[in-house]
């Protein structure tokens, strides 16, 4: 009996040990992760890692749900009808969170800014641009060469219409002045499949994806879109090394909520996420992945990080010429 009584109290300490919103009881039951993107991908990959901490820190499931369709729009409009009670969440990439603003202009339904509420943004990840060998081109200048030869016969795969790597191609091949058809998958990994097997030419996509494939020889790096080197894949010249300085481009992983979620819970969230990041474990597992970590990113910053981006984003994404049907 005494047993029995001491192993209640240990479990009632526990219950009491995990954090709760200041003023409710939130979370008081399992947690609906809604991803904008694929299984497989680095937002997706960061959702899961993230949400096993949280379950593992709150006592509650976080329960991750692929949903990559439109780019990310049926993502969001998942969680926009959902109740605002931070009972579900959402989490994108710079193409749900911002290239669809440019892509869809006033048919899109929910506003990454008016249309949902926001938490904090979890990771950065570097794009890089991978060819297949059978092209013979060793560098970014050679690779130009041959698209502006050949204008319209080589494609480039992404992860779907309207998401990153869609946005980053376009931008490479429009700063190349050259031509190349998109052709959208659904996910990165389906996309790659056919890039490793020659059926398309290059692909644009977070180096945490891709630089296992660029290290294994399947395919070979071009170039990575920011201003450093990647120590995943350090034979990757840079923008600038590769004489294209302008070709700048970094994903985000955002979180997300309901519109009208109360700001205690948002706030909560943030927090909760940004102390599960500090965690050696979690924090060197997203680093290994070739992301950086942001600091402080609370709810009001996010949303103004984000704001910047459509502002910086939208009129490239026009200048490419980029369309989602």
């Amino acid at each position: 009996m005494m047993r029995f009584v001491a192993a209640m109290l240990l479990a009632a300490g526990v219950a009491q040990a995990q954090p709760r919103a200041p003023g409710t009881d939130f979370p008081n039951k399992p947690v609906r992760v809604v991803v904008a993107l694929a299984p497989g991908g680095n937002a997706d990959i960061n959702a899961r890692l993230v949400s096993s901490a949280l379950s593992e820190r709150l006592g509650q499931q976080f329960l991750v749900e692929n949903r990559p369709s439109g780019g990310g729009t049926v993502a969001f409009e998942t969680v926009a009808a959902a109740p605002a009670d931070g009972y579900t969440l959402l989490v994108g990439a710079l193409g749900s969170h911002t290239l669809n603003v440019g892509l869809y202009g006033d048919r899109l339904r929910v506003h990454p800014l008016t249309g949902v509420s926001h938490i904090t943004v979890s990771s950065h990840s570097a794009i890089a641009v991978a060819v297949h060998p059978s092209l013979g081109v060793r560098n970014l200048a050679e690779f130009a060469a041959l698209l502006r030869a050949n204008p319209g016969k080589y494609d480039y795969g992404s992860s779907g219409n309207g998401t990153t790597g869609h946005i980053a191609g376009a931008m490479l091949v429009h700063l190349l002045g050259a031509q190349a058809q998109h052709v959208p998958y659904r996910g990165s990994a389906a996309a790659f499949t056919d890039l490793a097997a020659g059926r398309t030419a290059f692909q644009a996509d977070t180096i945490s994806f891709i630089a296992e494939h660029i290290n294994r020889g399947t395919v070979q790096g071009l170039v990575i879109a920011t201003p450093q080197r990647s120590p995943m894949a350090p034979t990757v010249p840079t923008s600038a090394e590769a004489g294209l300085p302008a070709y700048q481009a970094t994903t985000w992983t955002p979180w997300s909520a309901t519109l009208g979620t109360p700001m205690p819970v948002l706030e909560f969230l943030s927090a909760q996420i940004r102390e599960v990041l500090k965690e050696p474990a979690l924090r060197d597992r997203i680093i290994q992945l070739g992301n950086t970590i942001p600091e402080d990113m609370t709810p009001e910053r996010t949303r103004a990080f984000i704001a910047a981006e459509i502002e910086k984003w939208t009129p490239i994404v026009r200048a490419t010429g980029a369309r989602v049907d």
